[in-house]
């Protein structure tokens, strides 16, 4: 993939789907940023964190699954209870989709927290928003993937099964970590000064 072009990601193959495409915009250094500015902005890490471990625990599950610990029904529950899948998938806007409920963390950086800074008309910063803002669709194509390969999955435990739920789970972990790395590196600076509390 070299840019999106479209919110409806569906027609992608999966190892298509990812965040690195282009060039990713970057954001030089901040005027006035102090240490706290600097804490501030390590919020969002300590979140993505916890989502990380989410697709840790995900892929132990799939791993179980494979080995025949754990029947394909408890996987597919076990993703739906992950915090990562429910705040993905609540926050249906992205995933083409309208779902249950807005998610906390998506919900506050489209809605809060990304027009917060693109009020500080810094062209750079703009640019990364609006650029994570497409990595968003890549990431909620392939949750979106990965639910509807569990719940295939509970009616057919097929080698061929097996394999497609395991390759979109590579490829979202994969994508995941690259676009949290990024958006930690990018906006560290950013979200201190302009929008701390996260």
């Amino acid at each position: 993939m070299t840019e999106i072009k479209s919110n409806n990601l569906s027609h992608t193959e999966t190892a298509d789907l990812t965040v690195e495409f282009g060039d990713r915009p970057s954001m030089p250094a901040l005027d006035g940023i102090t240490d706290q500015h600097r804490r501030a902005g390590l919020h969002l890490a300590a979140i993505h964190r916890m989502h990380l471990q989410d697709m840790n625990r995900m892929g132990i599950f799939l791993e179980h699954l494979k080995q025949g610990k754990i029947t394909a029904v408890a996987f597919a529950d076990s993703i739906n209870k992950i915090e990562l899948s429910q705040n993905m998938r609540m926050f249906g806007t992205l995933c083409g989709r309208e779902c249950q409920v807005l998610n906390f963390h998506h919900d506050a950086e489209e809605q809060m927290i990304f027009p917060e800074l693109e009020r500080q008309n810094i062209d750079a910063l703009s640019k990364i928003v609006e650029r994570l803002r497409q990595e968003h669709l890549v990431v909620h194509e392939l949750l979106k993937r990965l639910e509807e390969a569990a719940d295939k999955l509970i009616n057919d435990t097929s080698t061929s099964n097996f394999d497609e739920i395991t390759e979109i789970f590579e490829q979202l972990h994969k994508v995941v970590k690259s676009h949290f790395g990024y958006e930690e590196t990018e906006l560290r600076e950013a979200l201190g000064k302009f929008a701390p509390v996260i």
